[in-house]
């Protein structure tokens, strides 16, 4: 399957600024790790990756600004996207807390089966969690979505939090989920716009 004609398929970063959603996109994609300015508007970049049937599937990723000045643009967005990464820092309880307020922006354009996976970041951080891994769980499982703690400094839990939502993304839409062979497509990296991807 040609680039072209690859099937795709778009995620959204959403929280509050400074969380890591910047962070997160350029470990996942580039396996990098930088600490981001806060996004202005929104970033887009995207990956290929191969199924274990051989077809090649492109991830979208839009990382959308947490700034409250442009929330309406990361709503306006929510209609076009396929699955969300809904994430919060475990050292800033403020942005555990604004959680529901999120997830009730989310269920204003989408049913609440849509791919959602709740992250906590920089766990790598222990002595200064102010958030604890319960309270991830618990909301979590209020909400009915999935839920997994990560770093995007040291890399833990990056690709399986993809991993997992990419299999529900093309779970509902009657797609192989099997990712167990899956290959990142490194040399494929896009960029688009006139900004460093992801920055």
């Amino acid at each position: 399957m040609s680039e072209t004609n690859a099937k795709s398929y778009t995620i959204m970063t959403l929280g509050e600024s400074t969380v890591g959603k910047s962070s997160y996109i350029e470990k996942y994609v580039k396996n990098e790790f930088k600490n981001s300015l806060p996004t202005i508007g929104f970033n887009i970049c995207s990956k290929y990756l191969y199924s274990s049937n051989g077809e090649k599937t492109k991830i979208i990723f839009q990382d959308t600004s947490g700034q409250e000045r442009y929330h309406s643009l990361a709503f306006n967005i929510i209609r076009q996207v396929h699955g969300i990464i809904l994430m919060y820092d475990i050292t800033k309880k403020e942005t555990f807390n604004t959680i529901r307020k999120w997830w009730n922006k989310i269920l204003d354009y989408k049913d609440k089966h849509f791919p959602v996976i709740l992250v906590g970041n920089k766990c790598d951080l222990e002595d200064k969690r102010q958030v604890q891994k319960e309270e991830g769980e618990n909301i979590a499982k209020e909400l009915g979505i999935k839920f997994i703690e990560i770093s995007n400094k040291n890399g833990m839990n990056i690709k399986e939090s993809a991993r997992e939502l990419i299999k529900m993304i093309l779970r509902n839409n009657n797609e192989n989920e099997d990712l167990k062979s899956v290959k990142l497509d490194n040399k494929k990296l896009k960029k688009r716009k006139k900004k460093k991807c992801c920055k």
